[in-house]
């Protein structure tokens, strides 16, 4: 089946999800470890973080994984909120055609094909947004184009810094 979901399991419980603490000039880690199953298909968008902050400024991103076998294409990029409506804003401008066929131990970059000039723009700016107002709150969300056809365990981990 094409998945749509949060993989966080108490948001997509429908518990609120943690606050998201952007308070104090210091970088913020999220992470969040999720699993891939057999059934999941083709176009599965996999909702690691909800509603981050589009101002914050990505620092570094690193994706691990199990071997999903033919798991050859895999994308990082941005989603309206699935209360907003879950409409893709940009699903490869963080990362683009990634494979998760060989196991990565965090060894993956989630800001691979970020050109070096923006580097230190804010996630609206690297979404095509003027101001953070046009978007407040976005979701980053893996897609998978070529999901593979083993179960496998992801994880992902997210620095930013305050913009």
């Amino acid at each position: 089946a094409v998945e749509n979901k949060y993989v966080n399991t108490l948001v997509a419980a429908g518990t609120p999800a943690p606050a998201i603490n952007t308070s104090g000039s210091e970088l913020k880690c999220f992470t969040e470890t999720f699993e891939l199953a057999v059934a999941d298909d083709d176009g599965s968008i996999y909702r690691v973080f909800k509603g981050v902050p589009s101002w914050l400024i990505p620092v570094r991103i690193e994706i691990g994984c199990d071997a999903i076998t033919g798991g050859t294409d895999y994308d990082l990029g941005f989603y309206r909120k699935l209360a907003d409506g879950g409409a893709v804003i940009d699903k490869d401008n963080l990362m683009d055609g990634q494979t998760l066929a060989s196991a990565s131990n965090m060894a993956l970059n989630g800001l691979g094909i970020v050109d070096v000039a923006n580097i230190n723009k804010r996630f609206y700016e690297l979404a095509g947004f003027t101001t953070a107002n046009d978007m407040p709150e976005m979701d980053i969300a893996l897609t998978a184009n070529t999901v593979g056809s083993a179960a496998g365990t992801v994880s992902v981990r997210m620095w930013c810094a305050q913009g």
